[in-house]
């Protein structure tokens, strides 16, 4: 009796902590266990016990708990090293508890707690060298209160709150080198090439260009000019133009030009003459060659030009009053291909014209033919927008090229 009581004990343990390799548990994508997963099978059955992986030096890589046929318990990873990657507990398929993440160094990456899979609480993240990055709180999967992001030193790069939104580098890492900044992107339509400036003076900017390939932005320096003010690049790729920035015998000269592409590289730029001396600037080319800009003669505001004859332009036209603000910088817009909608950055006294709100960036609508400011977007002060073929929006902010998904700004472009 004894012995056979034994058996069972040992039969049970075996039952209720197996352990099989991972490659051997197969997702069946035809028996859904939810929206996402399948039902992980051992052997043609629902499994329960765990998983495990193996990196070629022979040390652990995954242990993964299941109970009929879900990711059910304690889900760890490690790096080859030995170090632990990842860290969290399941529950019928779904993020419950604590989760972590670490660099290979072993240095704490992330830290999170999910509610039924969605996030809740406190996130937290480290830079690699063990530094602090990003505060943010989340309340049912929704940010709420204040955030904070960090450098690689401690220093505080940005804050705000939940009508200041989170945003990321639309380079990633690659941003501007330590005492640089990068301003006026301007992308063509297909995504695959930027423009934008890279300066220490900001008068005198170093023009570039950036090709996306392979998934990643790969930049260099334009040929066409050595400094300017900033730039634009045409939605097919044909066309750059730029203003610049100089004083004879202490008087300011501004300029803008164009470049067109010739094979591989640019043709010699070319005078826009009715744009000298107006301070035009921040210049957005739509697609059937016009170009919206803005100047500060004879009006502060924005302006454009439409193409004439050959290589020439009309003289500026004035777009608005409602978008060119009195006693205001309105400047940096950025039109929709029907030009009915627009982005523009606004900045004026908040203590003497209260009623506009707070300065940054607005959305408006052409209604009936009049320009309609609808809403402030929930971004801390920030100029430079333009948006991506997947609906990703970039901005200039705290001296690097930002970008959000869209759909947060609440706005139907």
């Amino acid at each position: 009796m004894k012995k056979k009581f034994i058996f069972l004990i040992a039969l049970f343990h075996f039952t209720a902590f197996a352990q099989v390799q991972i490659d051997q548990i197969l997702e069946d994508k035809q028996d859904m266990a939810d929206a996402y997963y399948g039902t992980f099978k051992y052997k043609g059955s629902p499994y329960t016990g765990t998983g495990i992986d193996f990196h070629d030096n022979g040390k652990i890589k995954t242990l993964r708990n299941f109970k009929d046929g879900k990711y059910h318990g304690l889900w760890t990873e490690w790096y080859s090293n030995g170090n632990r990657k990842f860290e969290g507990n399941r529950v019928e398929n779904l993020a419950d508890g604590l989760t972590r993440w670490w660099y290979e160094n072993g240095q704490l990456k992330k830290q999170a707690t999910y509610e039924k899979d969605i996030e809740h609480g406190v996130i937290v993240r480290w830079h690699d060298n063990g530094h602090l990055k990003q505060i943010r709180h989340f309340n049912e999967g929704k940010t709420y209160g204040g955030w904070t992001t960090f450098d690689t030193e401690g220093n505080v790069l940005d804050e705000g709150d939940e009508l200041h939104q989170y945003y990321r580098p639309f380079f990633g890492e690659n941003v501007a080198p330590q005492g640089f900044e990068e301003t006026s992107p301007s992308l063509t339509s297909d995504g695959k090439t930027i423009v934008f400036a890279r300066y220490s003076d900001w008068v005198k900017k170093v023009p570039y260009i950036a090709y996306l390939k392979n998934g990643k932005w790969e930049k260099e320096q334009l040929s066409i000019v050595d400094t300017i003010y900033n730039l634009a690049i045409s939605p097919n790729g044909k066309r750059i133009v730029f203003a610049t920035y100089d004083e004879v015998e202490n008087e300011e000269i501004r300029k803008a030009y164009y470049a067109d592409k010739q094979g591989q590289g640019w043709n010699e730029p070319i005078e826009i003459k009715n744009l000298t001396n107006i301070n035009a600037g921040y210049f957005q080319i739509m697609e059937d060659g016009s170009i919206y800009f803005f100047a500060r003669i004879p009006k502060n505001g924005i302006y454009y030009v439409e193409p004439k004859g050959k290589k020439g332009y009309s003289d500026p036209k004035w777009l608005s009053d409602a978008v060119g603000l009195p006693n205001s910088d309105s400047f940096d817009a950025f039109l929709n291909p029907q030009k009915n909608k627009l982005i523009v950055s606004q900045a004026y006294s908040e203590k003497k014209f209260p009623e506009r709100g707070e300065i940054g960036l607005y959305y408006y609508e052409k209604v009936n033919g009049n320009w309609i400011r609808k809403k402030r977007l929930s971004l801390g002060y920030a100029w430079g927008v333009d948006i991506t073929s997947d609906k990703k929006m970039l901005f200039v902010r705290n001296g690097n090229i930002q970008s959000i998904n869209l759909e947060n700004m609440g706005i139907a472009w």
